[in-house]
């Protein structure tokens, strides 16, 4: 079991309980009230966990066919083509690449799910400290004051990306009656109850905990996208914000070797500033080795489940990166090979044949299986033979290197689109040396399309993509496979489930989704 780590899945309904790797029994205290026992910080962080349980799992953050798939499966860098019957689900994946979703499909239903899932989790986190310390916050000592705020700014996270996808949606903080708010007033509120309660947040660094950076990165992220989301440009706020990582003392670097972040072991990695806390026993959901690998790729790691064959990248993305790039092995292209031979494979299209991975994907949807072996597949996180369904991988929902490239990005607008020495300087500690083995930009290199290009090279599958490509413009543009340019420039955002606007009657006026 990893060390130093808030595993969430037996907490919840447990007051009095500490996290044991053996013991999942809740202690009883008899001679202990509950009051008095939420006075300490791992105290308050047993109890907030649940909070957080809402980003692992398979109906997680990193969901195939949720969150995760409305940011990837959508952009240029994931494709999810059928092979024989494998992937179809009812047309989803297609659906959710060539920009034809409906307003009951599946992802659009989950992604909402979870994210008001979490909000509301966090709801009752408040909702229970208040039960224990009294509703007179005045009161709080500093330990609980922590607390409050580190639910409440996690709950402002869960807002934010339901406000990203989903436009006009609704403020869930448990108090006020459930009505349809626009995306300013989604900003607003999000703005607020993070500055609101940034001054009592623990400024200590907790792997995989909502303290002060995290908060100072959720704030970029909110301003760096703030003239999609509102109309009105905060390039300067969001860059303040990245100097408040930067120059916060706080430790954060980029890692020596590009993979370090990705491994299976990275509790405290310094380039990891938010990631979700996985364990594929205590804390599972990450199952990208299993989506991605070929079948017989089970064979060679020895894995005790069936790989999927599914979600790859397509060719003209894996070709952005150049040979020499070293972050381009998060692609597995060639032959598969075990002890040194390539692995036969056949099925109802090919008989015997060697089992080789090519770039190229030609269809999006083959009912004879033919295309098996297209689409270079995802294996940045460390994969570890012999495991089953879920690895031990965190997943780092923000980095270091993201914080980097976001200041960039922010002081090229401010300059018109031009890179001055201070973004080009940032763009070059994560774009080259050691890291990726590549020369660095020079200046006339550097523009805003080569920004996001280096973008996706760094940031990969890490759920910003969709986000990147709206705010660069080239989201409903196409020019990708199986994307065809001209798109309605209303499908940057989803439709409201029908399931919420049935429950919700004279509640929520549709989005201009299509």
């Amino acid at each position: 079991m990893k060390p130093n780590r808030i595993f969430i899945i037996f907490i919840t309904g447990l007051l009095g309980f500490t996290t044991s790797c053996t013991d999942v029994s809740p202690e009883i205290y008899t001679d202990v009230e509950l009051v008095d026992y939420y006075k300490t910080e791992s105290q308050f962080a047993s109890l907030i966990a649940n909070a957080y349980s809402q980003l692992a799992g398979e109906y997680g953050y990193v969901y195939r066919e949720g969150y995760w798939s409305l940011q990837e499966y959508t952009s240029d860098e994931v494709v999810v083509p059928t092979r024989g019957t494998d992937w179809f689900d009812n047309g989803v994946p297609q659906k959710m690449h060539t920009h034809t979703w409906e307003v009951d499909t599946r992802d659009i239903n989950n992604g909402w799910s979870f994210a008001y899932g979490g909000s509301s989790k966090c709801n009752d986190v408040l909702a229970k400290i208040r039960d224990l310390k009294g509703t007179d916050e005045s009161q709080y000592d500093d330990i609980t004051k922590a607390g409050i705020a580190e639910a409440k700014v996690l709950r402002a996270f869960y807002h934010l990306l339901a406000m990203d996808v989903y436009g006009n949606a609704t403020i869930d903080d448990g108090e006020q009656e459930i009505k349809q708010h626009s995306r300013t007033e989604i900003f607003n509120w999000i703005e607020k109850e993070i500055k609101d309660n940034l001054p009592n947040l623990n400024r200590k660094v907790r792997y995989g905990s909502v303290s002060a950076p995290v908060a100072h990165t959720i704030l970029a992220k909110l301003y760096l996208n703030a003239e999609v989301y509102t109309g009105a440009a905060r390039w300067q706020d969001a860059a303040n914000e990245c100097d408040s990582v930067i120059d916060g003392g706080y430790g954060y670097g980029l890692n020596d070797n590009y993979f370090t972040a990705f491994k299976k072991e990275n509790t405290d990695n310094k380039e990891i500033i938010f990631a979700i806390v996985f364990d594929e026993k205590y804390a599972k959901g990450n199952m990208f080795h299993v989506m991605t690998l070929h079948y017989t790729q089970q064979e060679v790691y020895g894995f005790t489940t069936p790989t999927w064959n599914g979600p790859c990248t397509l060719k003209s993305f894996y070709e952005k990166y150049s040979d020499v790039d070293l972050r381009k092995t998060q692609w597995f292209v060639g032959p598969i090979q075990k002890d040194g031979k390539t692995l036969k494979y056949s099925n109802a299209a090919l008989t015997d044949v060697d089992a080789i991975i090519v770039p190229e994907v030609t269809t999006i949807e083959d009912p004879t299986a033919a295309n098996t072996f297209e689409g270079a597949r995802f294996v940045k996180f460390e994969v570890e033979p012999r495991i089953e369904h879920h690895a031990n991988s965190d997943f780092p929902i923000y980095r270091y290197a993201d914080i980097l490239l976001m200041k960039a990005e922010a002081l090229m607008r401010l300059n018109g689109g031009v890179a001055n020495t201070e973004a080009l300087n940032l763009v070059n500690q994560v774009h080259s040396g050691s890291r990726t083995g590549l020369p660095p930009y020079s200046a006339a290199e550097l523009t805003l399309p080569e920004l996001l290009i280096e973008r996706g090279r760094e940031l990969a599958w890490e759920g910003h993509r969709r986000q990147d490509q709206i705010r660069f413009g080239t989201f409903t543009s196409g020019g990708w496979e199986f994307m065809s340019p001209g798109e309605s420039p209303n499908r940057t955002i989803f439709p409201i489930p029908q399931w919420v606007m049935d429950a919700n009657p004279g509640v929520y006026t549709q989005n201009n989704w299509q």
